[in-house]
């Protein structure tokens, strides 16, 4: 078979729509994978696929689950999954030669001969068997842990993150699985994947580990990709609270229509009444927890299970959690709450009416969670947003610097809309668009840019195998149609550490400098190779090149 190897994530468009940056890895985590708290038998952890044939002995320990034909260790169980770019079915032979004892093939794609000695299952759809494999071969940890998935165009990152907070502040214990961290109780560490949410046996594996470490709750970021029946990464969490935040079109490239997005989404409120093997009936009734300012939030309450209950937020819509006499500024916002738990006053350290709505959400988890409001309120006034959103860079300038991930259309207007009152100066952005993703977009988020900053500076994001150049001209259209002049309004960069150094030498005191489109990510991503990157860390590298120290 050559050198070559197969990982799952060599076939597998990320969350924001394409091929895994090279050697993309569960942060170097990949021991933990493959290793069970208890052995189970390969007919346990059938027990919830869709077998079509099964030649071989069922009847035996499965000492490991792996889709990488690397990972495999002897008395383990590959499964073979066929990918965008490469077919892991070509990788059985590997995985034998480390000594799987049973291969689960895909009815489509297999066609090699049976191997002798090892158990072969052939499955309707081993991509999306991978799932219940997974939850069964770390033991359903989801029935022992009140788990929470958060979906939504926007914010789930930050309402993840925010709901992780309070409720350790509550003395909740929680786990996180996000696009920018994973938390098990005390320990956190950056998702350096480039997905976020993992694959089936990673979501599972960190939900063994948050079992183990104490945690009570997970909290889970659950992207329309994840929650896709042809993905079907979070089969098996057996959710307990499902959360929408928003719903706008995004990823129909992916998901084909606006309605099949919605639909995909609904789906983490269908797996509210998700049943395990074997396991007992839930001990506690779900939540299903809505924003009802946003159009779609019916369509969501209709998808739960009659069991569970409805939970609605928001500020405009009547709602049982609801913010009124709002007041927001730069530095964040104050308002009062009333919900069915009482009233309490709510301060929040983060800019703009979303994150309002996303503290709200982190807010309804919490209460129905059994916080009590006014600890979780206290908590929420102390909670940070998470790396890359809305992240303030201070080293003493005269001027404002943010770094944020914001990265299409919609995300340019809520945060270029929601900053432009708030600055006194110019608003300067620095932002590119993706390679090998949504074509149309790099336009119209030029257009944006130029109706609300004054200085636009285009540069890399993500080329991989596109012409970087190419993908800025596609950019500077929109900006040229709103009448702006290369030159005087908006420069051409690529290279992004050169285009932030231009944009924070041209800043003046009371500006707006926004970096965009990078966030937490730590790396842009070329044809041939990846740039290692860390967005705050090069603006204060530049900032600290034009004479700016610290911040104390």
């Amino acid at each position: 078979m050559g050198v070559q190897q197969y990982r799952l994530q060599d076939t597998c468009q990320s969350d924001r729509g394409g091929k895994e940056a090279p050697g993309a890895r569960y942060n170097g985590r990949t021991d933990r994978l493959e290793q069970a708290s208890a052995m189970a038998t390969l007919r346990e952890l059938l027990a919830g696929v869709a077998v079509l044939q099964a030649d071989g002995p069922l009847d035996i320990s499965i000492a490991g689950l792996a889709y990488d034909s690397r990972r495999v260790v002897p008395g383990g169980l590959f499964v073979a999954v066929k990918g965008y770019h490469v077919d892991g079915h070509a990788f059985v032979a590997q995985a034998l030669g480390r000594g799987a004892a049973a291969v689960v093939v895909d009815a489509r794609h297999w066609q090699g001969p049976e191997p002798e000695g090892v158990t072969l299952v052939s499955t309707l759809d081993s991509r999306v068997a991978l799932a219940p494999l997974a939850a069964a071969f770390y033991g359903y940890p989801g029935s022992k842990l009140r788990t929470v998935g958060v979906t939504g165009t926007k914010g789930k990152s930050t309402t993840v993150d925010l709901a992780c907070q309070v409720l350790d502040s509550c003395a909740i214990a929680s786990g996180m699985i996000s696009t920018v961290d994973f938390k098990v109780g005390a320990r956190r560490w950056a998702n350096s994947t480039r997905q976020s949410t993992p694959e089936a046996p990673e979501v599972q594996a960190l939900l063994a580990e948050m079992l183990a470490a104490g945690c009570s709750t997970a909290v889970i970021e659950a992207t329309s990709h994840a929650l896709s029946a042809r993905w079907n990464r979070l089969g098996g969490c057996l959710f307990d609270v499902a959360v929408l935040l928003n719903i706008t079109h995004e990823h129909l490239d992916y998901h084909g229509s606006f309605e099949q997005y919605r639909a995909d989404k609904a789906r983490l409120f269908e797996l509210l009444g998700e049943r395990a093997p074997g396991v007992g009936p839930r001990r506690l009734e779900p939540w299903a927890i809505v924003n009802a300012d946003d159009p779609s939030h019916a369509f969501f309450l209709d998808a739960a299970p009659a069991s569970a209950r409805r939970l609605t937020f928001g500020l405009s819509a009547p709602a049982d959690v609801r913010g009124h006499d709002l007041l927001a500024g730069p530095s964040g916002a104050t308002l009062r709450v009333s919900t069915p738990w009482g009233e309490a006053g709510l301060r929040l350290g983060l800019p703009g009416t979303f994150n309002v709505y996303n503290a709200l959400a982190a807010l309804s988890v919490a209460l129905c969670q059994g916080a009590p409001l006014a600890q979780a309120a206290a908590a929420l006034a102390q909670a940070r947003g998470p790396r890359g959103r809305m992240e303030p860079v201070v080293a003493g300038q005269p001027f404002d610097v943010i770094v944020d991930y914001a990265h299409n259309p919609d995300s340019f207007e809520q945060v270029m809309g929601m900053l432009r009152p708030l600055t006194r100066g110019r608003i300067l952005a620095v932002f590119g668009s993706a390679g090998e993703r949504d074509v149309a977009k790099r336009a119209i988020q030029g257009e944006i840019a130029a109706r609300h900053c004054e200085l636009i500076f285009l540069s890399d994001e993500d080329p991989r195998g596109e012409d970087r150049e190419a993908i800025i001209d596609q950019i500077a259209r929109g900006v040229e149609l709103a009448g702006r002049r290369e030159g005087k309004d908006f420069w051409r960069i690529p290279d992004r550490a050169a285009a932030l150094a231009a944009a924070l030498a041209a800043a003046r005191p009371g500006d707006l400098v926004l970096l965009l489109g990078k966030g937490h990510e730590g790396s842009i991503i070329y044809a041939d190779h990846s740039l290692p990157w860390d967005e705050a860390a090069e603006a204060r590298r530049a900032l600290g090149a034009l004479g700016y120290g610290a911040a104390p």
